[in-house]
């Protein structure tokens, strides 16, 4: 491993980084600024999936906010695609989670 990279290991917890620092969970206004980010072409749908599954993808992820794990669930699949050339969700999708959650 080289010098640059880290480790992440995956608790029960929570994301546990090397450090020993524990990662904090995100909220429903993070969540929704990322979705923002894509709409602004700051972020991509990859980019925002890889973050939202790595909360997703624990073995007992420890999110006690319900509208938080569903927001995180759904932008974790932001990326897929329905055909090799074009994405599942589009533009609209964004927008329309972003109205419903942002109530």
């Amino acid at each position: 491993m080289s010098k640059n990279s880290f480790k992440v290991f995956f608790l029960a917890m929570g994301i546990i980084l090397e450090s020993g620092e524990k990662m904090k969970q995100p909220t429903k206004e993070e969540i929704i600024n990322k979705l923002k980010m894509i709409l602004q072409g700051k972020l991509t749908l990859e980019e925002v999936a890889d973050w939202a599954s790595k909360y997703v993808m624990q073995d007992e992820p420890n999110i006690s906010d319900e509208t938080v794990w569903e927001l995180l669930q759904i932008v974790s699949g932001i990326d897929l695609k329905d055909s090799p050339d074009e994405y599942l969700h589009v533009e609209q999708d964004i927008i329309d989670w972003i109205n419903k959650y942002s109530n």
